[in-house]
């Protein structure tokens, strides 16, 4: 059998430029320090295919037409930030994203993001070529605070025991909510975030300088193993973007929890029995277990002032599991058993909420401005200090604040 390949001419001419990097020779790091590089924007992604999906997670015309706008928007302020800059050592290449929709509190905002990353040459056979992996990169978020490259300082920290996200218990709507729907509401425990620095939150909610996750001090030259991150908040107005959970609001989070266990866990037992599963056993008591976590959190709401109840709450899933597991309860039905408020103790976290107060639903498209989050990631080589050093002192981030 025989296939027939088909590539746009231009991505394919473009590609071959990318991999020999118009055949400059080299022979030593130097060589290919000094070697001229490209900048390359979203639009010249070689690929048609791929810029074609840039706003496929944008749901409707105006969404898409807004991260549009804005993405290029911000693509032309950083591109100004090159003015009178020698690219060398390897091409800034560009391209967009989109990652649908999440609720920051009651608003749901359109997510999506600008990528460019420097794609360092190295020495192939006397020629200088592209390689296909980078180390540096900056992204620019829109309407996000990305947790997946803070999760050592901010994280969601709730499990749950209510299975597969086609039962639809995770959300605040459940009995609407359809599988394919993975952008609507969550319960309110499942929207909170622990923090465990100050300084972080801080820059979020202040808008005001950066966060490093690397201190200087512990920062190794000539590395590139090491990744480092340093970032930039771009706000709206001066109201915080996180604010505390009280103790109550916790408490009462924990209460929605428990009463969508009491409609899960019949409907898996159900499903265990009719399989004949040998799991059936860890959920023998789990009615016990759900009630007797609610008796314990109606008992701290009762017995508690309203001026102890405001207070922020401060968790501690480690030591909440240690205690699990002293007990000797099951696992599978005692997920977020309340034990107690914590205050310094070892990997103790305050509790934080999106402010509803800060996002608020915009008349002309979820997918406007609120929020937006600058991560760029380096290492210590020149080519990589080089494009990191021009950043922070060229880019323009009042233009980007515009934006919102």
């Amino acid at each position: 059998m025989k296939f027939k390949w088909k590539i746009n001419a231009t991505a394919f001419c473009f590609l071959i430029f990318l991999q020999n990097v118009n055949a400059q020779d080299c022979k030593t790091s130097a060589d290919l320090d000094a070697t001229p590089g490209k900048y390359l924007t979203a639009a010249q992604y070689p690929w048609p295919a791929a810029r074609a999906e840039y706003f496929n997670n944008m749901k409707t015309a105006a969404d898409k037409a807004m991260a549009k706008k804005t993405l290029e928007q911000i693509e032309k302020t950083e591109q100004q930030s090159h003015a009178g800059f020698n690219l060398t050592g390897g091409n800034w290449e560009n391209t967009f994203s989109t990652a649908g929709y999440q609720y920051l509190s009651n608003t749901k905002l359109g997510q999506y993001a600008f990528d460019a990353a420097l794609y360092e040459f190295f020495c192939a056979n006397g020629k200088a070529k592209r390689n296909s992996e980078y180390s540096t990169v900056l992204r620019i978020y829109v309407n996000q605070l990305q947790l997946t490259t803070l999760d050592r300082f901010l994280s969601g920290p709730f499990g749950s025991s209510l299975g597969s996200y086609d039962f639809g218990l995770q959300y605040a709507d459940w009995k609407n909510h359809k599988p394919v729907d993975v952008n609507a509401k969550l319960i309110n425990l499942f929207t909170y975030i622990t923090c465990n620095n100050s300084s972080l939150l801080e820059a979020i909610n202040s808008g005001n300088g950066y966060f490093q996750d690397v201190a200087e001090k512990d920062i190794k030259p000539n590395n590139r193993s090491n990744y480092i991150y340093r970032y930039w908040f771009v706000k709206k107005n001066d109201l915080p973007v996180l604010i505390p959970v009280s103790r109550k609001e916790y408490l009462q989070s924990l209460l929605e929890y428990y009463e969508r266990e009491k409609i899960y866990f019949p409907k898996l037992v159900a499903e265990l029995t009719a399989d004949r599963s040998n799991d059936i056993k860890y959920y023998s008591n789990w009615q016990a277990d759900v009630d007797n976590k609610i008796s314990i959190v109606n008992k701290t709401l009762k017995e508690n002032t309203e001026e102890w109840l405001a207070k922020q709450a401060i968790v501690n899933p480690a030591a909440d599991n240690q205690q699990r597991y002293s007990a000797k309860l099951p696992e599978q039905t005692n997920y977020n058993r309340f034990w107690k408020f914590y205050d310094n103790e070892n990997k103790s976290q305050p509790l934080y909420k999106y402010n509803p107060e800060y996002f608020k639903a915009d008349a002309a498209s979820p997918a406007k401005p609120q929020f937006i989050t600058i991560a760029f990631r380096y290492v210590t080589m020149p080519s990589s200090l080089r494009m990191f050093n021009n950043f922070t002192k060229q880019f323009d981030f009042e233009a980007v604040k515009k934006l919102l």
